[in-house]
């Protein structure tokens, strides 16, 4: 079985793999770096919110732990970056102005950690797009020790949807599904809360989620100590690892996704060109069907019935239009050639309806 290997340059550890998924891990390095001060409370800038020192531990074994099996389950290794420096010095999920220790130093010693960090991760994300027609997951993944009285196996963070934006364009109700992030680790036993306070995403999902045009679609995941620390944690990888592989072409499938926005109509098997598409308008949100794409294309649409195998004539193509009333009308040609409208299923009545329009 083919294990999934890592480098690592200034205290930073990656893999580059094929499938469309990122994986981050930035608070549960110990490593500390060469000449950077610890951090401290009153040295942070006055606009930053309070420093936290804990490490979140054993995520840095989920998120092996996920990729490796995603690789065992898929056949193909996500794209893996992990801060080996203990967050004591450098905070990787916060910017740069909050992430360490200010310092005369220009740039601080830090900064050279803080950025290979965050430099990897942008790499890998121009990558999955590059690959995948703009389409990708991130999972930032975290520890946390829950929130009174809003107590749960998992927290899942989009800043209220807005890191996941050209997801929930594509389909509205996409973090709501039952196959969704979600609904599947809830149908595997755990209590999952969504966008719970302080907990709804932090640095990495808002500077790489997918509001931005270079991002991906992207989801903090936060972890109870009680699950990373006991031998849940073995069966909590394996259930993530198996949510994801089913997400990804739900979530990061170019023909998928554009499905939920429309259908284009091809022709040719091995040179495929776009001929026709259906398609919402973006300013009334109607849905529009548009044949032919070469100048000299008609963009012919044929309703009609081929005769049956007993031999028995086809009958006549029947368009139906809702009316603004809300109802129904059917429209056909009868058998001399005049078009036709009537309230309800003509069936094989030609001469039923109205004559609306004749050929002359």
């Amino acid at each position: 079985m083919r294990q999934i290997d890592y480098s690592e340059t200034r205290l930073v550890s990656r893999h580059r793999g094929t499938l469309p998924v990122l994986l981050t891990c930035p608070h549960d390095g110990i490593q500390i770096p060469t000449a950077v001060p610890n951090r401290t409370e009153p040295g942070s800038p006055i606009e930053c919110p309070p420093p936290e020192f804990d490490r979140d531990l054993r995520t840095r074994a989920v998120t092996t732990g996920v990729a490796q099996r995603l690789l065992d389950v898929t056949g193909e290794a996500p794209s893996v970056v992990i801060a080996e420096y203990d967050r004591e010095y450098i905070d990787a999920n916060r910017s740069a102005k909050c992430a360490f220790e200010p310092s005369d130093e220009q740039p601080p010693e830090a900064q050279q950690y803080y950025d290979e960090y965050h430099n990897t991760i942008r790499e890998f994300t121009d990558d999955i797009r590059a690959e995948n027609g703009g389409l990708g997951l991130l999972f930032d993944i975290h520890g946390t020790e829950g929130i009174e009285g809003n107590l749960a196996h998992l927290y899942l963070g989009t800043v209220n949807g807005c890191t996941v934006k050209r997801l929930l364009q594509a389909d509205p109700q996409a973090m709501q599904r039952r196959r969704s992030l979600r609904g599947f680790l809830e149908a595997a036993g755990y209590d999952v809360v969504a966008e719970a306070p302080q907990l709804i995403g932090g640095h990495t999902v808002r500077t790489y989620g997918s509001h931005n045009p270079d991002g991906l679609d992207a989801i903090q995941i936060e972890i109870i100590r009680e699950l990373r620390e006991s031998p849940q944690r073995d069966c909590l990888i394996e259930h993530l690892a198996q949510a994801i592989a089913l997400l990804v072409p739900l979530w990061a499938d170019c023909q998928t996704l554009a499905a939920f926005r429309g259908i284009d109509l091809v022709t040719a098997e091995f040179a495929p060109v776009v001929a026709g598409q259906l398609r919402p308008d973006a300013d009334t949100g109607d849905w529009v069907l548009r044949l032919g794409s070469e100048p000299g294309n008609r963009g012919r649409l044929e309703i009609r019935r081929e005769p049956d195998a007993g031999g028995r004539p086809r009958r006549a193509g029947v368009l139906v239009l809702c009316g603004e009333d809300g109802n129904d009308h059917y429209l056909w040609v009868d058998n001399e050639g005049r078009l036709r409208i009537a309230p309800s299923d003509p069936g094989s009545q030609s001469h039923a309806g109205r004559v609306v329009g004749a050929q002359t």
